[in-house]
């Protein structure tokens, strides 16, 4: 069981209501160390911080988290699918590094962004769906916001070679393919 991974270090902000139980906080940020992350099915994908005084946080939901003081984001627009399983690997994708990105979120409205890293699911559940099997990536908006999106809720922004318009006939696959278990 791998329900905790280590990340890419990335200097974030936490929004202290987190710090404080929802008690008190609200619109102050923290200097932070994002270094960890936390899988745990049903629930958002969730991280561990360190922060300046030398206090370690574990289990800091995603959208307590921004690259920069912003404004709060509503949950379901930060991250489309909870945990899939207490297996995964997180890894920044070299060929996505830096890459920007938009965000294509529930509301319809496309939010520009850059890629920091994606965790990859296994051994749950609908991580093993052909047509549910969903990637989250991990994505600093440009309002500061961290959120996490699968493949089918991103477009991925290079001038110097992507162009055009992505068919919206394209389904995801539904077939699990070998070739020692075909009927």
């Amino acid at each position: 069981m791998n329900f905790w991974c280590d990340t890419p270090y990335i200097t974030a902000y936490v929004r202290n209501e987190f710090l404080h139980d929802q008690q008190k906080g609200h619109g102050e940020h923290t200097l932070c160390t994002v270094f960890g992350f936390r899988s745990e099915p049903m629930r958002t994908p969730m991280f561990q911080i360190m922060l300046e005084n030398g206090a370690q946080w574990a289990r800091i939901p995603i959208h307590a988290l921004s690259s920069k003081p912003c404004p709060p984001m509503d949950l379901k627009l930060v991250c489309w699918w909870d945990s899939f399983s207490r297996n995964c690997q997180v890894k920044e994708i070299a060929f996505l590094r830096n890459h920007r990105v938009k965000a294509i979120g529930r509301d319809g409205v496309q939010r520009p962004g850059t890629y920091l890293m994606s965790v990859l699911w296994c051994d749950g559940g609908w991580s093993e769906v052909p047509d549910q099997s969903k990637d989250h990536h991990i994505i600093a908006l440009d309002t500061g916001q961290f959120i996490a999106y699968p493949n089918n809720r991103l477009l991925w922004v290079d001038p110097s070679w992507i162009h055009g318009e992505v068919p919206k006939d394209w389904r995801s696959p539904s077939t699990n393919y070998t070739v020692e278990g075909s009927p």
